[in-house]
């Protein structure tokens, strides 16, 4: 089940036309990534709570479709899905629409993998894992 978290377009997410400038969405897919996870650490942040014990969770893959601009000032709501988990790994599907209309905007996914300090793949944790059933996904 997708969650929803609502964005707004910073002047400084446009482009010189004024656009929403393209890897700005990805921004937004992490920011939707740890609205979807803060319940897994009690409200804290969640990717940096993660890096403070020595882990982070880099993207490996990335895909998208751009569908509508966004401008600046203007309100969208992204949804997250978490469509696979592997025992390192995760994809995260993302749809972003327009929060008056509903109308899309972008979609994709990206592909994370859970490592240590050595950039080595380690178990996601099981407080992630609970909180992807939690939601009914994967």
């Amino acid at each position: 089940m997708p969650h929803e978290t609502p964005i707004t377009v910073d002047w400084g997410d446009t482009d010189a036309g004024g656009l929403i400038y393209y890897p700005r969405f990805f921004h937004f897919v992490i920011v939707g990534l740890n609205d979807y996870f803060a319940p897994a650490t009690d409200g804290e942040h969640p990717m940096e709570s993660y890096r403070r014990e020595g882990y982070v969770l880099p993207a490996v893959d990335a895909s998208a479709s751009f569908h509508s601009p966004l401008r600046a000032g203007d309100e969208a709501v992204i949804e997250t899905t978490v469509v696979d988990s592997g025992s390192a790994s995760l994809t995260v599907a993302f749809a972003v629409a327009r929060a008056e209309t509903g109308d899309p905007v972008a979609d994709g996914e990206v592909s994370f993998v859970f490592v240590d300090d050595s950039f080595d793949a380690t178990p996601l944790p099981e407080e992630l894992r609970e909180c992807i059933r939690e939601r009914g996904d994967d």
